[in-house]
């Protein structure tokens, strides 16, 4: 396991003299930080998805997205961790990736992980947990799948590993496609008390919006999307892509309110595999809802 270099970024300038783009105003991660700003990591692996029999390609993920934010509109610092290598070793690049967002969070920076496939989540855990080790916790996540195998690590086994090993933490999931997901999932769902809303309760509802409220009573929540939640139109280089997800206007919406949520500490995007991808739809938009969040989150400006 190793922490790559500084991402290389380059992209379009229109004054020397005035950075206004992403590539212009990010900085290498070091303890000398400003606090309270994002820092990105990458976590270049797919091991979990390869162990979930998923379409293969997320490992190329963190570059990509990070390529595509390049040229994005952005004055103020950011910061850039590096990348975490995973190879096959699944569980070793989690704890690897858990000390990375609790060195950034200890340091006072704000995580922004790019995946890798969406095992990426429970590195990001990991690392919630390092910081806030006694707090109760919420994590919210944006995606088709409930992720609650009980079975050997993947990337659809995260959250009954952090359900049956934290009894501090809540699991709020929404877009949920009840064609992706088992009888024995909604069950286990259910069994663990998981707060989840189908995709068109989403849509048709106030769901989102009222536990939105329910949410700011937590002492920390932390936040993932999963880019197999939106619709293959959009968002094609995933490795279970999604006829029926989150339009890429609807997406937007949902990543900008969770950024005006006061008490969310780090967020991640993963499942974006750059050699499934059409035209970079998957990856441009990837890029694009993390730029959506840093404009919303009123400590970014």
């Amino acid at each position: 396991m190793k922490r790559l270099k500084h991402h290389e970024y380059s992209g379009r300038i229109d004054d020397e003299n005035k950075p206004e783009r992403f590539h212009q105003v990010v900085k290498q991660w070091s303890e000398d930080a400003l606090v309270g700003r994002p820092a990105f990591i990458g976590f270049c692996s797919e091991e979990g998805v390869h162990r979930n029999k998923g379409r293969l390609g997320a490992k190329e993920g963190p570059y990509k997205v990070r390529e595509k934010m390049a040229s994005l509109p952005y004055t103020d610092t950011v910061y850039d961790y590096g990348s975490i290598t995973g190879e096959q070793d699944l569980e070793a690049s989690q704890e690897a990736l858990g000390e990375c967002v609790a060195e950034v969070f200890a340091n006072g920076q704000f995580p922004m992980i790019v995946g890798g496939g969406h095992e990426t989540l429970y590195g990001h855990y990991l690392g919630v947990r390092r910081q806030y080790p006694d707090a109760k916790v919420a994590v919210v996540n944006l995606d088709a799948h409930f992720d609650m195998r009980d079975e050997a690590p993947s990337s659809g086994t995260m959250f009954h590993q952090i359900l049956t090993g934290d009894g501090n933490i809540d699991y709020f999931v929404f877009g949920i496609q009840p064609g992706g997901n088992t009888k024995t999932l909604f069950d286990t769902a259910d069994a663990f008390g998981v707060k989840y809303a189908l995709i068109e309760d989403v849509r048709n509802t106030g769901i989102f919006e009222e536990s939105l409220e329910s949410l700011e009573a937590y002492d920390a929540v932390f936040a993932t999307l999963c880019m197999d939640s939106v619709q293959q139109g959009v968002a094609p280089g995933t490795s279970a892509p999604s006829p029926n997800g989150f339009t890429a206007s609807e997406v937007h919406g949902l990543v900008g309110s969770l950024a005006k949520l006061p008490n969310i500490v780090s967020f991640d995007i993963s499942e974006v595999a750059p050699r499934l991808d059409i035209d970079d739809r998957t990856s441009g938009l990837a890029a694009s809802l993390f730029h959506r969040f840093m404009t919303e989150k009123e400590t970014f400006r």
